[in-house]
């Protein structure tokens, strides 16, 4: 039971199960309903990872993951049937350029691979390696977000694969890419409603980026311990969430200091996300012993 998303502005939770698909609940976790049903749909098998919605159009997203099968999926009508996007496979994220009404330009990112970062311009029937013109030395290339079709970011963390580790940014649709921040890039990053990108660090710290990323500052003052590295998420009123390893930990002035909420963790999580509709926190573990925990999901009101 690898992954945990609220989709926004919905009574729906979807928790990914590897080899097992989607499952997705409308009363707040007591009840769950597999997802991918609907006749002629793919059959997702991967390690779900990440689930990307689209802003505007409600029943629309995109799944990725690792093993198994293919590397990320779209619906078009909420889940009741998935197509696989293009032949890419053992994706840890992946990010849509949502400044397109078409999507046409999407990236993914390899898993545990270096230089490997997916460009695709037609929507994902095609893919290309743009990773590979990343700097020689750079670390697992995991978690790419696109701004626009030209603009885009490739956060490597060096994990236990090693080298440089950080954020780098391509200005022409990935055939050249500098360095943007040393730090950062460690997990799937949120892009904020006032623009904002956060990026876990890795080493306790959350970095922001403001400017479409031009500047980018970081802080570690963190109350009752440091971060964790996973993708952190906004609350309606733009407090920012993120986790240590015993607490919800939220910032109300821009990721610079982190209070904890809410009492001990009953477990370390994998990662949190938030439902604006039940106004609850979700959190999430797995034990890779092929079942699903009793506690695999736990819910915290807000």
């Amino acid at each position: 039971m690898t992954y945990v998303s609220a989709k926004p502005n919905e009574d729906l939770v979807i928790a990914g199960v590897a080899q097992r698909g989607l499952w997705g609940s409308t009363d707040g976790g007591m009840s769950w309903h597999q997802l991918g049903a609907g006749g002629g749909s793919a059959t997702i098998t991967n390690r779900p990872g990440s689930i990307i919605y689209d802003p505007v159009r409600s029943d629309v997203f995109w799944e990725s993951g690792i093993y198994n099968s293919n590397g990320v999926y779209r619906t078009d009508n909420s889940g009741s049937v998935f197509r696989s996007l293009g032949s890419i496979r053992h994706n840890d994220s992946v990010s849509v350029d949502f400044t397109d009404i078409n999507r046409r330009t999407l990236l993914a990112g390899g898993h545990e691979q270096k230089q490997t970062v997916y460009r695709s311009q037609d929507g994902g029937n095609t893919w290309r390696n743009v990773g590979a013109n990343l700097p020689a030395g750079t670390a697992f290339s995991s978690f790419p977000l696109v701004i626009n079709s030209t603009t885009f970011f490739a956060g490597c963390s060096p994990s236990w694969g090693g080298g440089m580790g950080g954020i780098y940014q391509s200005n022409d649709s990935g055939a050249t890419w500098i360095s943007a921040s040393v730090q950062g890039g460690g997990a799937q990053p949120l892009i904020a409603s006032d623009g904002s990108v956060y990026w876990s660090s890795g080493d306790g710290a959350m970095v922001r980026g403001i400017g479409q990323g031009s500047h980018w500052t970081w802080s570690q003052t963190v109350a009752g311990g440091t971060l964790m590295n996973v993708h952190p998420i906004e609350l309606p009123d733009g407090r920012i969430v993120s986790l240590s390893s015993q607490h919800v930990m939220i910032s109300s002035d821009h990721g610079s200091n982190w209070q904890p909420f809410g009492p001990q963790l009953p477990f370390k999580p994998v990662g949190i996300s938030y439902s604006d509709f039940d106004k609850s926190f979700y959190i999430w573990q797995f034990d890779c012993g092929n079942k699903v925990l009793p506690n695999a999901i736990m819910k915290l009101w807000l």
